[in-house]
C-alpha cells in the first residue's frame, strides 16, 4: 500500500498568496429551492448561489499578511482564489466577518469569512 501526500489548500487574496494561512475552507451553496407538487418533490428552482471561504491566518510579529479588519470596515471587494489540484475557484466578494484572537501557548491569528460570487471552478 503506497502512501500519498494530501493536498494543502492555498489561498490568494487579490493575487497575493497567503503564506500564513493555516486553515482554508471553500463552500459553494447553490441556494436552490425545492419544487413540490401534490405528488411530491418535482425538482428545484435554481437559486442565486453563493461562495463562502473561511479560514485562519497566523499574524506575524511584523503584522498580518492581509488586514481583514480594515477590509470589513472599508467594505472593499477582493478577488479570492483557492487552487486545488488542476482547478481553482476564483471569485470576487467581500470579507464579512473577522476575529483577531490569541490564547495562552498559541499564536495570534485571524479567523475570517469571505462571501462572494457563485462561479464554477476552472
Amino acid at each position: 500500500m503506497a502512501l500519498t501526500d494530501g493536498l494543502k489548500l492555498r489561498l490568494l487574496i487579490d493575487g497575493v498568496q497567503q503564506i500564513m494561512a493555516s486553515d482554508v475552507s471553500l463552500e459553494l451553496d447553490g441556494q436552490n429551492q425545492p419544487l413540490e407538487t401534490l405528488e411530491g418533490l418535482a425538482g428545484k428552482m435554481p437559486g442565486s448561489g453563493r461562495a463562502t471561504v473561511t479560514g485562519t491566518s497566523v499574524v506575524q510579529i511584523g503584522g498580518p499578511e492581509h488586514d481583514f479588519l480594515s477590509s470589513i470596515v472599508e467594505g472593499d471587494y477582493h478577488d479570492l482564489q483557492v487552487p486545488y489540484g488542476t482547478k481553482s475557484y476564483i471569485g470576487t466578494g467581500w470579507f464579512d466577518k473577522a476575529t483577531l484572537s490569541q490564547s495562552t501557548g498559541k499564536s495570534t491569528d485571524f479567523q475570517f469569512t469571505w462571501v462572494g460570487e457563485f462561479s464554477k471552478p476552472k
